[in-house]
């Protein structure tokens, strides 16, 4: 079991989606407490970040230090470290007992936010799949 676990951790590719998400869009929201912020998509092999219009009209919650700008759409084809970052270590029980029983998810960025992704211990906010 742990042989085949090495196996498919150290398994590199050069998309880290696999095809089942590629194909589809993906929508979360990121919130701080009950604000919705902005939203992350991922659409067509990207990642896209937001802020909400009701995020725009406040003035009490700063701009998150990655992404400044209030009216830009930040693209990117890699997943921004402020969101990977709640993606637990591949080490983590829950996520081995997941990886597991589907193998074909351990360089799934999209389903590890999903499942895995909504808190994390490195900030207040909460990222709910839309």
């Amino acid at each position: 079991m742990i042989n085949k676990l090495k196996k498919i951790f150290s398994n590199k590719t050069t998309h880290p989606i696999s095809l089942e998400h590629q194909e589809t869009s993906h929508l979360f929201a990121l919130k701080y407490q009950d604000l919705e912020m902005g939203s992350l998509k991922f659409i067509n092999n990207k990642w896209i970040f937001e802020y909400s219009e009701l995020f725009k009209k406040q003035n009490e919650i700063t701009p998150l230090i990655d992404f400044p700008d209030l009216d830009k759409s930040y693209k990117s084809e890699i997943l921004w470290p402020f969101f990977s970052n709640r993606i637990p270590s591949l080490k983590q029980p829950r996520v081995q007992e997941y990886i597991a029983k589907h193998p074909t998810e351990s360089k799934n960025t999209v389903k590890l936010l999903e499942l895995f992704g909504e808190y994390s211990v490195n900030n207040p906010f909460k990222l709910q799949l839309k």
